[in-house]
């Protein structure tokens, strides 16, 4: 029996099926098949790259076809409805961003933005401020009108802004607490009211709570009112009642998915749970977030190293964890994020010879020695890891542990960002069969600024050298890392493939990603850097029913209409919700 393809509604009784699998009438029986309709279905998938109908059941990809009648041996016989919907408009694969942090998302969505970049967020547009007399201009403003105390605001970068210290903050507010969150989180400033309200008003004090948290001292400073790195945790300590309380995180949270179902998202992995509070505390808010049936969105959590080191029995603790969170929309696997160099918004990145124009170090957040332990410890437990690395530097130190790991084929490393590297390093990347995440923002907000101070033109220009990693075969995926960029698979995609700064200037052509690579990038192979590409990714026989509905092919727009992509909404396992 075949399908009519003029009918919208279609109902079948059960027939017999003498050539069905074993058990599968059950199946037949009982499941209800939604056949969906597209002007086109773009796969991700080389054995079949494009299809015009899907057949679907419990969630998951029964099959696709360029007609009805070649999705009949999973519809007839079965309960079946054929969805038109959206037959005018592009099915791909439900976007991945691999390396998110939902808990930083939740809190930093609640404040205010004054980047030198564009933000299109929930609660508003923020334009970028990019000269030193917008930022302070701005910072009042948004000062005058909040009643916050303390009045905290993120995306200070030092290129663009100007110097930052206390004591500008203290002629700005003598006598209220402020606090500048640097553009790539891992450093803030404060003034001496807000030192004073935290306890920390001598330097005496301050010394003494960085003792206490095993801080190196070089990376904070009293006399700035810098907390930075290491140093970071005592800030955030000392910030947490205020961007945790209120209803604040749930509130974050519903903005980040609506941001993701804008963009078309589908999978995210927390990349580090665990940043403002410990993993389980942070886990049980996740979960609370996104185990929900209206939540049209999955999410992996992943410890960070340095939290769990200290537990003896990595099954048990795993074995826990999932017991304890797990869920159809959280998911746990045997990953680990560790941390290697500083942060590339702060120049903060390690960097080898000739160093940084002017003759400053960058941070260790984890000292080689000790990241060679902690990856090895994690190694021989099962763990794949996640390495957070940024220089080049860094890179080598990472590459020396990785290199003297054994060979597990079950396990996998995947390059955290991967900022700046050289083409001999991606070659070792190459060879020890890595994989990448990365974090093509770099390139667009840095390349012109870098280039001027920092790096130096020939070294800015090929941040995030991607196009090499793509000549290499090396499985790529990119993140946002929000707020290091926003949660938009396709804004990253089209960075990767046009290297064009917000200076307006195109950097490194020979760096860009190919179309394809792109895409494959925030799909099928986003999915493989995070371990679930045989659920994710592509839209194929047995995997999750996850679609970003799109306006257009994103073949047919190519790289420089990447960014102009509409999207209607997702389909998430079979259930379409719109944007």
């Amino acid at each position: 029996m075949m399908l009519d393809r003029r009918t919208a509604i279609a109902s079948f009784a059960a027939l017999p099926l003498a050539a069905a699998p074993l058990g599968s009438r059950a199946f037949a029986a009982q499941t209800p098949v939604t056949v969906f309709e597209a002007r086109r279905i773009v796969t991700m998938e080389p054995a079949l790259p494009t299809a015009r109908f899907v057949a679907v059941a419990d969630g998951i990809v029964l099959g696709l076809g360029q007609t009805l009648d070649e999705l009949a041996p999973w519809t007839t016989g079965r309960p079946t409805r054929i969805d038109r919907s959206l037959s005018g408009q592009v099915l791909f694969p439900g976007l991945i961003d691999p390396h998110v942090h939902p808990m930083l998302a939740a809190v930093m969505l609640n404040l205010p933005f004054i980047a030198p970049d564009d933000w299109d967020l929930p609660k508003g547009r923020y334009p970028g401020a990019r000269t030193p007399r917008e930022w302070w201009d701005r910072l009042r403003a948004a000062l005058s009108a909040s009643s916050t105390d303390p009045f905290i605001c993120w995306g200070y970068h030092e290129l663009f802004h100007g110097p930052l210290d206390r004591a500008a903050l203290d002629a700005l507010a003598p006598d209220r607490a402020v606090v500048i969150w640097q553009r790539s989180f891992h450093d803030v400033i404060v003034n001496s009211a807000a030192l004073k309200a935290w306890g920390l008003g001598t330097a005496e004090a301050f010394a003494a709570a960085m003792a206490k948290a095993g801080a190196d001292p070089k990376d904070s400073s009293f006399e700035r009112g810098l907390f930075s790195e290491t140093g970071l945790p005592v800030a955030l300590g000392k910030m947490q009642p205020t961007l945790l309380g209120g209803g604040k995180v749930r509130a974050g949270m519903a903005d980040l998915q609506r941001l993701m179902l804008t963009r078309g998202v589908t999978t995210v992995s927390d990349m580090g749970t665990g940043i403002f509070a410990d993993f389980a505390t942070e886990a049980g808010l996740i979960r609370t977030a996104f185990e929900r049936a209206d939540n049209p969105s999955r999410i992996m959590l992943m410890p960070l190293a340095h939290q769990i080191a200290a537990s003896r029995d990595l099954d048990q603790m795993l074995r826990e964890t999932e017991a304890a969170f797990a869920g159809p929309h959280v998911r746990v696997d045997r990953r680990v994020k560790l941390l290697a160099d500083g942060a590339f918004f702060a120049l903060n990145m390690r960097m080898n010879p000739p160093g940084y124009t002017d003759g400053h170090q960058g941070k260790w957040i984890t000292p080689p020695t000790a990241l060679a332990e902690m990856a090895s410890r994690f190694w021989q437990a099962g763990y794949s890891l996640h390495i957070h690395v940024n220089g080049d530097e860094g890179l080598d130190a990472v590459l020396a542990a990785v290199e003297r790991l054994p060979e597990r084929r079950a396990q996998t490393v995947t390059l955290e960002h991967l900022g700046y590297s050289t083409e001999a390093q991606n070659r070792r990347i190459a060879r020890l069969g890595l994989m990448v995440s990365a974090q093509p923002n770099y390139i667009r907000v840095l390349g012109d600024a870098y280039g001027r101070t920092g790096l130096g033109h020939d070294r800015a220009g090929a941040i995030n050298r991607l196009g090499s990693l793509e000549r290499k075969g090396v499985p790529l995926g990119l993140h946002s890392d929000f707020n290091m960029a926003p949660i938009d698979p396709f804004y990253l995609a089209g960075i990767a493939a046009n290297r064009i700064t917000i200076e307006g200037n195109r950097k490194v052509p020979s760096e860009a990603l190919t179309l394809d690579k792109a895409l494959r990038a925030i799909t099928s192979e986003a999915a493989q850097v995070i371990g679930m590409d045989s659920l994710v990714g592509s839209i194929a026989p047995g995997k999750k029913a996850d679609f970003a509905v799109l306006d257009r092919d994103p073949y047919a727009a190519g790289v420089a209409g990447l960014n102009r992509i509409g999207i209607a909404g997702v389909v998430f396992e079979g259930r379409f919700f719109p944007a």
